[in-house]
């Protein structure tokens, strides 16, 4: 009981949110790790954008949840 209270009391919304980013985050790892030897020159552009994309997305959504949190304790 006392550990389904904690879980409603952490905001989570924010965690999911937060959980999404960071899978993001982590999957543009396996995108930055490619190089033109890897994949056909045509095709690099679309895996940079696909990079930025990934990295500012995911950084938006889990730093944005965490700044949720932190505001939402502050007030």
């Amino acid at each position: 009981h006392f550990f389904f209270r904690l879980i409603e009391l952490s905001q989570p919304a924010c965690n999911n949110v937060m959980l999404v980013g960071i899978f993001l985050l982590l999957s543009s790892v396996i995108f930055l790790g490619l190089d033109g030897e890897s994949i056909p020159p045509a095709q690099f552009p679309i895996i940079c954008n696909l990079r930025l994309w990934l990295l500012c997305l995911g950084f938006t959504l889990a730093f944005g949840a965490m700044f949720t949190k932190v505001w939402r304790v502050h007030r």
